[in-house]
């Protein structure tokens, strides 16, 4: 059987590899979606495993597969990822939007470089992922504590209503009285503070989000608007360009244009600086922890990925 010759060019056989990842991770939706019709339908008549075994699945693989299909099969983007990834965010918070996940960017921590996923690496990824889970859990915990504020406030009412019912208070009583309704005022700002802290963290990242998609849209119609209203009136001055008034007026909006482009872009450059420099540490940081470590191999097979954060 006569072997195609693979080429020279490495760029190429990137491009051909990054295409069969792609063509395996479609893949993947279909054969989960038949494993789980099998399952579902029992068409193995009770030997699950046993069937799995005689196509070389193992239930752990098989589970996965179907996971995949059940989590990220509406989502057209997905079917384009690559197996690894898919397997990576079958693990993401139950809260988090499978579909605005992949089609959204997303804040890579150890960069500070906003990509979707389908421009991440699978290490990026599961750096995303792990910060989401982080994010999750603190706001879990803060509404953890919230509500057993909010019982021990309760506990608190109840207290203060039976001492302040008692007749005859002693003087013990009075000061016990005067040490729960100042817990019970300490208490209501703690509970207030954590509603606070839950409403900014959410509104944070709203905002974030709100904004970087308001940027693209105003540095979208800025340059279109540029185009467009120097396309026309490029298209009079060429009718008078041998007016002097003409050449003076185009003389002068270059001029001042010129200067409002510097004054903005040096606005604009010492923030893109600030995070070029603050990358750049980072990377030299993982750099050395790199060169201590040495290099690991991505893992592509579902058998062997971590299920969590690596």
């Amino acid at each position: 059987m006569t072997q195609l010759a693979l080429s020279t060019d490495l760029q190429v056989i990137t491009a051909e590899i990054n295409s069969y990842k792609q063509i395996a991770g479609q893949s993947v939706f279909e054969i989960g979606k038949r494993l789980k019709h099998v399952k579902d339908s029992d068409l193995a008549h009770g030997q699950w495993e046993t069937w799995l075994e005689s196509i070389d699945f193992v239930p752990r693989t098989a589970q996965r597969m179907i996971q995949a299909y059940e989590q990220f099969s509406n989502t057209t983007t997905s079917s384009l990822l690559e197996t690894s990834k898919i397997f990576e965010m079958l693990s993401l918070p139950e809260s988090i939007d499978r579909t605005e996940f992949i089609e959204q960017e997303h804040t890579v921590p150890s960069t500070g470089e906003s990509k979707k996923v389908d421009d991440m690496t699978v290490k990026e990824l599961r750096e995303v992922k792990k910060a989401l889970k982080e994010a999750e859990e603190r706001a879990r915990q803060a509404e953890m504590d919230r509500q057993a504020a909010v019982a021990q406030k309760f506990t608190l009412a109840k207290q203060i209503e039976e001492l302040e019912k008692k007749k005859g208070r002693s003087a013990e009583d009075e000061a016990r009285l005067q040490q729960l309704s100042q817990s019970n005022v300490e208490l209501t700002q703690t509970i207030h503070k954590l509603q606070d802290e839950l409403l900014e963290r959410n509104t944070a990242m709203e905002k974030r989000s709100h904004d970087l998609r308001k940027m693209k849209e105003s540095l979208s119609k800025t340059s279109a608007y540029i185009v467009v209203d120097l396309s026309t009136a490029l298209m009079h001055f060429r009718s008078i360009h041998d007016q002097r008034e003409a050449i003076e007026v185009a003389e002068r909006f270059w001029i001042e244009l010129d200067e409002t482009i510097a004054k903005k872009r040096s606005e604009w450059q010492e923030l893109m600086e600030n995070n070029i420099s603050e990358s750049e540490e980072s990377r030299n940081e993982r750099r050395t922890i790199g060169t201590v470590r040495g290099r690991q191999a991505v893992i592509i097979d579902a058998d062997t990925l971590p299920e969590g954060d690596g």
